[in-house]
C-alpha cells in the first residue's frame, strides 16, 4: 500500500481524482492558488481517499482549469512538502521505521511508537527533535482523521481518539508522558473503554 501511495504522491491522479481536486477548489470560491489552498486540498484528499498528491501536481491541475497561481508560494510549498517526504521516508532505520505506518495504530503499537520517539528524543540533537515531533504530529493527525471515518466501528474510532490524545501529550510534554500514560491506563474511563483489548 505504501508503494501505491508513493506513486500517487509523485504521479498525476486519474480523471476522477482530478475532478475532485477541481471540485474542492471551486468549493473554496476558486481562490488564488497559494500554500493555504494547497494544504486544504491535500488534507481533504487524504481524509476522503487516503491519497497524497504533491502541491505541484495539485497546482498543475488547477492551472489547467484557469486558476490564478501564486507561483512563489506554490513553489515554496512544494519544496517544503518534498523535503518533508524525504525526511519521513528516510532510510535511517531508527527514523524510517517510525515514519512509515501503513495500518492504523493500535493502543499497543501507539505505545511502542511513543516509546521509540521518546528514546530517540532523549538522545537527539536539537535539530532532530523537531523531526521527531513532526512524526508524532503526522501520526496524531492520521489518528484524528481515522476517528472520523464511518467505515470503522465505534470501538476503533474511540481507540484512534485515545491514540491521538496520547500523541498530543507526548508532543506537548514528552518527559511527563510515561507517568501520565501509566495513570491514564489505570483510570476507570480507560478500563471501561479498553480493558478487553489490553
Amino acid at each position: 500500500m505504501e508503494a501505491k501511495r508513493n506513486l500517487r504522491a509523485l504521479g498525476m491522479p486519474n480523471a476522477s481524482r482530478r475532478g475532485v481536486i477541481v471540485k474542492y477548489w471551486r468549493e473554496l470560491d476558486r481562490a488564488a492558488v497559494d500554500a493555504r489552498v494547497l494544504v486544504v486540498i491535500q488534507e481533504r484528499l487524504a481524509d476522503e481517499f487516503d491519497e497524497v498528491y504533491s502541491p505541484a501536481v495539485i497546482a498543475r491541475i488547477l492551472a489547467d482549469e484557469g486558476a490564478e497561481m501564486r507561483h512563489p508560494e506554490v513553489i515554496e510549498s512544494d519544496a517544503q512538502w518534498r523535503q518533508q517526504q524525504i525526511k519521513l521516508h528516510s532510510s535511517t532505520p531508527s527514523e524510517g521505521a517510525l515514519a512509515i505506518v501503513d495500518e492504523p495504530l493500535t493502543l499497543a503499537s501507539a505505545e511502542h511508537l511513543i516509546e521509540k520517539l521518546e528514546r530517540l528524543r532523549s538522545q537527539a540533537q536539537a535539530s532532530s527533535v523537531q523531526h521527531l515531533r513532526d512524526i508524532a504530529i503526522d501520526a496524531r493527525k492520521r489518528a484524528q482523521l481515522l476517528a472520523k471515518k464511518q467505515k470503522y466501528t465505534s470501538d476503533q474510532r474511540a481507540e484512534q481518539l485515545e491514540i491521538a490524545e496520547w500523541l498530543g501529550v507526548w508532543i506537548k510534554t514528552p518527559k511527563l508522558l510515561h507517568d501520565w500514560l501509566e495513570l491514564r491506563k489505570r483510570s476507570e474511563d480507560f478500563t471501561r473503554k479498553f480493558s478487553e483489548r489490553e
